[in-house]
Formats: structure tokens, C-alpha cells, sequence
């Protein structure tokens, strides 16, 4: 029996034949007459085109037209092919000589002049049609890792158009106005839902931390992060130094605190409430009689105390400091004034004035000495520029 894919060829060649028309993109569509009669035996031979009924209209033929593309024929006829069209296809092929119609295909492509071509012409508009029209690798928007790129698309610029980094600029624009309107307009209506501040009470003893991001969905706002001290727990001596050993490396000695935190649940109540039933059970452990861990040392190896330079004791400038500064500063002044008296306190600046003005004289001195090295030069060379003309 014939196969549906031959059979759908030679009718879409047939039909395309028949049409006289240049070769087309494959949605271009095709104006073509639909039957008014009852359905017709199957037959190789075209439909012909009412072109010359296309401009009638009086009896409401114009509805009667429609369009259609090549791969819309191509699925209409492998849907409605049945056993019997191909039955009668290969009746077709036997009576003009060939045993298949894929044979009597062949042939007629091979016999009848531009049908090969057509073909291939099909094959490669059914294929655009599917795979999609192949890159330009030589194009600005080509991009290797976007294996469907079509650049036929980007590179039909007919300058009506911004860039995409202008258009990705106005996003920008717009998301800063977005976020401008809610800080004007909206958040000072969430001044209604204020509330005081009141300080945790004693039996508060818990501190949580939470993270959001405002609304956006990220992978840490489910962490949940817990702090207590064991001191105000009201635990006994024995039963706190036991839950500070139990803790382990979450215990700080330096800010007494124990610190845990969880991020195992998909939501923040979840990580909550694991957490609350672990510090339930460190609590019940502490206070369990049958073990206070009072032969087990406090590890404190996990934290490692890095020293912070202090301010020395010497240096502060204290009451009885201050004194004793003014006492050295005003013996200071008397000393400087009995030098003065007698002419033995040196003054810097008259000094440095002394040195530059004998730095001064010397240079003007050099000066001197080299011009009067040059005049004799000079004459002399006069002279035996004076001999040589003669």
C-alpha cells in the first residue's frame, strides 16, 4: 500500500502546479475555491482555481473563498486519508506500469519538467516551516548560545525602533518611578499601622531575628535565628553551667549568650517552631537530675579570644595629670625668660633668614666670576677668527 507522505506530495505538487505561481514564503496563503458539491472520489488531478468566478458575488460565493498554506493542505490531506485513497493510488501506479506509487512519483518528477525542483522547493519550505530559517552567524544579534536565534528578524531595521539597551534604560526608568509613587503615595499611609515600643518583660526571654526581602521571594528569608541568655532562664547554678555545656559551640562566652538558628523548613513559622522545641528540650535536659555533667569541663575551645589593645592607664589625662602638666609648662616659660635675659635663647627663625642671605651673596659672587672667565674667551676667539680672513 502507498504511504500517506508519498501520497501527500504528489497532491501538494499537483496542487502547486496547478497554481502557477512563483516560488512563496509558507505563510503566504493561497486563494482557492472551496467545493459546493458533495465530496468527489479521490483523484491525482488539480483542482482548478475559480478565478474567473472570484469578482461574483451575487449569489454569496465570496464567502466560498478561503485561504490556506502549504503545510495547512499537507495536514488536511494526512488526516483525512484513508485506506481506500491509497488503495486506489497504487490501483494508479500499476496502471501505468509501476508496481509503487512512490516509483510512479519518481518517474513523473524525473519526466515532467520542473516538478524536481518544486519538490525540493517543498521540502525546504516544509522544513523552514518547522526548523525555523538558519542564523546568520555574521549578524550583530547572532548568539551561539541561543540555539534559535533568528536574525532575519533583528536585522530588518527600518529605524523606527530604540535599541534594547535603550528599551532595558526605560525599564530602569520606569521601576525607579514605580518605587518613587509607592514612597510618596503609599508609605505614609503605614504611619496608621505604628506601633510603641515596649521592652521585652522578663519572662520575654527569647530573641528572634527575621529576614525579608520586601516582598520578593528568596532562597534566606526562611532562616530563623534564635538568642537567650542561660542566666535568665531561673535555673539553678548546676542546671545552667549544664545547658552551657550542652549548647556546645553555640554558647558565647563573652556576650554569655547561646545563639541557633534553622533554615531546614520551606517557611519561617516552621524554622520557628523547631526552634522553640529545641530550647524546650535543652531546658528539660538541664533540669533532668540523673546527669549534671558537673565532672565535664566547659569547652571553650570553639571560641577563640583575639586581644583588642587598651588605652594605657599612664596616658589618661586625668585631674592630677592636668596639674602636673601646667606645673612643667609654667617652669618651661620661666627658663625661656631668663635665656632671653641673657641672650642665650636661640631664635630659629633668624637663623634660617641669616643662612639664606649668605646662601644668597655667594650665589651673586659665582655669578661674578663666571662672567669675567668669559669676556677673555671670547676676545681671544675674535682674534683668530680676524687673522684667518686676512
Amino acid at each position: 500500500m502507498a504511504s500517506a507522505s508519498s501520497a501527500g506530495r504528489l497532491c501538494m505538487l499537483a496542487c502547486r502546479r496547478a497554481l502557477r505561481v512563483p516560488r512563496m514564503p509558507r505563510t503566504q496563503p493561497i486563494a482557492w475555491h472551496a467545493p459546493t458539491t458533495a465530496g468527489r472520489a479521490f483523484a491525482t488531478s488539480p483542482r482548478r482555481l475559480a478565478d474567473e468566478k472570484a469578482g461574483q458575488d451575487d449569489d454569496g460565493e465570496g464567502d466560498a473563498y478561503k485561504t490556506l498554506d502549504l503545510k495547512q493542505l499537507n495536514k488536511a490531506f494526512l488526516d483525512g486519508v484513508t485506506p481506500e485513497s491509497l488503495k486506489q493510488l497504487d490501483e494508479l501506479a500499476k496502471n501505468n506500469g509501476y508496481t509503487t506509487v512512490e516509483e510512479y512519483l519518481e518517474a513523473t518528477m524525473r519526466e515532467t519538467p520542473g516538478w524536481a525542483s518544486e519538490d525540493r522547493a517543498l521540502e525546504e519550505d516544509l522544513y523552514r516551516d518547522d526548523v525555523g530559517e538558519k542564523p546568520n552567524k555574521s549578524s550583530f544579534w547572532f548568539d551561539e548560545d541561543d540555539p534559535e536565534t533568528n536574525t532575519e528578524e533583528h536585522d530588518e531595521f527600518d529605524e523606527d525602533d530604540i535599541t534594547s539597551m535603550a528599551h532595558g534604560k526605560l525599564d530602569e526608568i520606569r521601576d525607579m518611578r514605580h518605587y518613587d509613587r509607592l514612597a510618596v503615595w503609599e508609605m505614609p499611609l503605614l504611619a496608621k499601622f505604628a506601633k510603641p515600643f515596649v521592652p521585652p518583660t522578663e519572662k520575654q526571654v527569647l530573641r528572634w531575628r527575621y529576614t525579608t526581602y520586601m516582598g520578593e521571594s528568596h532562597p534566606a528569608e526562611k532562616k530563623v535565628v534564635v538568642q537567650f541568655a542561660p542566666d535568665d532562664l531561673e535555673l539553678s547554678d548546676v542546671q545552667t553551667e549544664k545547658l552551657k555545656k550542652l549548647a556546645g559551640p553555640r554558647y558565647n562566652p563573652e556576650t554569655e549568650l547561646v545563639k541557633m538558628s534553622c533554615e531546614s523548613f520551606e517557611h519561617q513559622a516552621q524554622n520557628k517552631q523547631y526552634l522553640i522545641n529545641l530550647v524546650n528540650d535543652l531546658i528539660a535536659a538541664a533540669k533532668d537530675p540523673k546527669d549534671t555533667f558537673q565532672d565535664v569541663p566547659l569547652d571553650l575551645r570553639h571560641h577563640k579570644v583575639e586581644p583588642k589593645p587598651q588605652f594605657p592607664k599612664e596616658w589618661r589625662l586625668t585631674e592630677e595629670r592636668k596639674r602636673e602638666l601646667a606645673e612643667y609648662r609654667q617652669k618651661a616659660a620661666i627658663a625661656d625668660a631668663k635665656r632671653a635675659e641673657q641672650g642665650l635663647l636661640v631664635d630659629g627663625q633668624k637663623l634660617i633668614d641669616d643662612f639664606l642671605i649668605q646662601k644668597l651673596a655667594e650665589d651673586q659672587e659665582k655669578e661674578k666670576v663666571a662672567l669675567l672667565e668669559a669676556v677673555p674667551r671670547a676676545a681671544k676667539s675674535t682674534g683668530g677668527a680676524t687673522r684667518a680672513r686676512r
